[in-house]
């Protein structure tokens, strides 16, 4: 075993030095020989060596020379864009919607879908036409594609990644989505993600959750639902379940009073009933809302915020968070407005005090958050594995 060890020891430190230059030229690129030289601490030769094994095997390519140094030029090394493809996906019942890029996240090609949500349709035909139509626009195969990443709304089983509730989504309810995208594409590099846990990664890294360490994320639009980072990691449940809280009971305000469930209570149409009783006009709901908060409406956003703030009390007692981001149309919509009655809904009430703050993502939060998950796993794979993995001997 230990001349194993040892016998495979260059091969080792060869891969992890090639993954090292590979992430900093992906990181601070384009750099010179000399800069990853000064940075890995390998020698003139063991560099030039290194650079050669990974031009010949895709991974990077010369992209210039570096001007204003005393003596020759320094030739300039970057990532060569080309050596991974990733696909970030989202399905909902208003349509499919697809993007492409590389592997340093340029985008490539982007490919829309759209339906009514009454409309049926066999969801295996349909996903693999919008494909196809990805591929044709990219000119590449499907079987290029790196790494697919899917976003959709509904309890996605942590284990065998099929779609076990998706209410929103009868037409794939039921379906093996990652086995039948692996039979569409051709290979089986393919995660099935909650929606809203994509919006939640999202916000780490371009929204407003970015930098913050534990924050909850709300999402109220079509239905609602959570996605909750504790630590840096996205809590996913035992099952796939973390986050589901439209179930929870929640006291409404109305004439015959009694409880709705989250989601029933912060439904389009509930919200549309209670900016009417406030006689606030708009084109629709979100119009409405958006109207409300321009003109200051108080006690429309009282209300609103009470019964958001009664569905999150909950999980803020238990998880303690740093922030909780309102997001989705309806959180979008509401904007400062919503997020400082919600912050008032929850004094005296929980030990807890998040910040409570509006989502920082655009309305293609899915799509991209996808398309960044896609990109973690595939570079991960692609840099471990070197020129080794490329043929490279």
């Amino acid at each position: 075993m230990e001349s194993s060890l040892l016998a495979g020891s260059p091969r080792v430190l060869r891969t992890l030095n090639e993954k090292a230059v590979l992430f900093r030229l992906l990181s601070d690129g384009p750099l010179t020989r000399m800069e990853l030289e000064a940075f890995t601490g390998l020698s003139k030769p063991a560099m030039f060596e290194l650079l050669r094994r990974l031009e010949l095997a895709g991974l990077i390519t010369r992209t210039g020379e570096k001007s204003g140094t005393s003596g020759p030029k320094a030739g300039l090394w970057s990532i060569e864009p080309r050596c991974g493809h990733v696909a970030g996906l989202e399905v909902t019942n208003h349509g499919i919607d697809v993007a492409l890029a590389d592997i340093c996240g340029g985008p490539i090609a982007s490919v829309h879908w759209s339906c009514e949500p009454a409309d049926r349709y066999d969801a295996r035909s349909r996903l693999k036409s919008v494909l196809d139509d990805l591929a044709a626009q990219a000119g590449i195969s499907l079987r290029h594609i790196d790494q697919f990443v899917v976003g959709l709304p509904g309890i996605v089983d942590a284990e065998s990644g099929n779609l076990r509730k998706g209410l929103q989504l009868p037409n794939w309810e039921g379906f093996h989505i990652a086995e039948m995208l692996g039979e569409l594409c051709g290979h089986r590099h393919i995660l099935i993600e909650n929606d809203v846990n994509l919006v939640a990664l999202e916000e780490t890294s371009a929204g407003a959750a970015a930098g913050v360490q534990s924050f909850l994320l709300f999402w109220s639009g079509d239905g609602v639902g959570a996605g909750v980072v504790l630590g840096g990691r996205l809590l996913r449940g035992t099952t796939g379940a973390a986050g589901e809280i439209g179930g929870i009971l929640v006291p409404v305000d109305t004439a015959e009073g009694g409880f709705a469930t989250l989601e029933e209570a912060l439904s389009l149409s509930a919200i549309d009933a209670l900016r009417r009783r406030h006689a606030i006009a708009g084109a629709d709901t979100l119009a409405a809302i958006r109207q409300a908060a321009n003109t200051g409406n108080g006690a429309f956003f009282a209300e609103l915020g009470g019964i958001v703030g009664r569905g999150l009390m909950g999980a803020i007692a238990v998880l303690d968070p740093h922030m909780v981001v309102l997001g989705g149309p309806t959180g979008r919509a509401g904007g400062k407005a919503l997020a400082q009655a919600v912050a008032q809904s929850l004094q005296g009430i929980n030990i807890a005090s998040p910040e409570i703050v509006t989502s920082g993502v655009d309305d293609d939060a899915v799509r991209s958050g996808a398309l960044h998950l896609a990109l973690q796993h595939a570079r991960e794979r692609i840099f471990s594995g070197g020129s080794a993995a490329r043929g490279q001997p």
